[in-house]
């Protein structure tokens, strides 16, 4: 018998490696409202929390209405430029062909909004692997990562999440995971680190998709 029935995954920094397009249209956002360019280590905390947050964050003397602003620069680029920029990591595909082959369920959950989801998901034939893709609804800012797994787990119609593992790369995933008690997977290969991991007691820490389908299947 399979350890989880059902497996609910970011998609940036889990699934794929987004950063390129993301970066670029982070410094394209930043360059029209006349900010100055985030480090390397500054954009790579924009991977895993809320677009607005991450901009509030990195740039604390901005308003509310301003870092909005720079959340519609970065959609308007990214949707023509950075969408499409992305690698799979490495034995993702077998990975879910291999979940398929179990009966396991599959959803994506990211704070990444719906539309780019699954323009993502068409564009590299990947939507017959997953049964739900989830993601925030632009416009509303508290969408946190535990209100987008209860929508996943909603939409795949489950009612007691026994069963179900989050799979992710940043302590936001691990968070929202617990926050409606399921266990997290942390992987190596995406934008988290093991310390990061560690102090917010991720349930799993793995390197690579061959662990990842071991503590899925048992």
């Amino acid at each position: 018998m399979n350890r989880f029935n059902t497996v609910i995954f970011d998609f940036d920094g889990t699934v794929a490696d987004t950063g390129e397009g993301i970066f670029e249209c982070i410094r394209y956002a930043v360059r029209m409202e006349g900010l100055p360019q985030p480090s390397e280590e500054e954009l790579r905390r924009f991977i895993g929390p809320p677009l607005l947050d991450s901009f509030m964050r990195a740039y604390p003397e901005i308003s509310p209405e301003q870092a909005t602003q720079l959340v519609i620069h970065y959609r308007a680029k990214y949707s023509v430029d950075g969408i499409y920029k992305f690698r799979l990591y490495d034995g993702m595909i077998d990975l879910f062909k291999k979940l398929r082959e179990n009966g396991i369920r599959t959803a994506i959950g990211s704070s990444k909004p719906e539309t780019f989801i699954k323009c993502i998901l068409d564009s590299a034939d990947l939507g017959q692997y997953f049964d739900v893709a989830a993601g925030s609804t632009p416009g509303i800012q508290e969408c946190t990562k535990a209100m987008i797994i209860r929508d996943a787990l909603t939409r795949l119609e489950i009612d007691n999440p026994d069963g179900v593992l989050m799979i992710g790369d940043r302590k936001y995933d691990i968070d929202g995971a617990h926050e409606i008690g399921i266990p997290c997977a942390a992987v190596l290969f995406g934008y988290g680190s093991q310390e990061e991991f560690e102090e917010h007691k991720a349930d799993y820490i793995v390197s690579d998709c061959k662990q990842l389908e071991k503590i899925i299947l048992g």
